[in-house]
């Protein structure tokens, strides 16, 4: 994919090819599609760009103020 125009899911467009990972599931009944679920890899799409997720998590966990 391309992030262009205004972005994807809050993800600033930087017309950059991307690669996206992804996982579907689908349940069939009666001879159709009943329900269908895609899980995107995320974490992947961010390193992908420059964000180190599990970095921010770790800096965030440092300044709150949790039990």
């Amino acid at each position: 994919m391309t992030l262009t125009g205004d972005g994807w899911l809050g993800i600033a467009p930087s017309d950059r090819k991307l690669t996206m990972r992804s996982l579907d599931s689908w349940r069939c009944g009666d001879g159709t599609i009943r329900e269908n679920w895609v899980l995107v890899d995320l974490l992947h799409v961010y390193a992908q760009i420059g964000v180190d997720v599990f970095a921010r998590l770790a800096e965030f966990n440092k300044s709150c103020a949790c039990s």
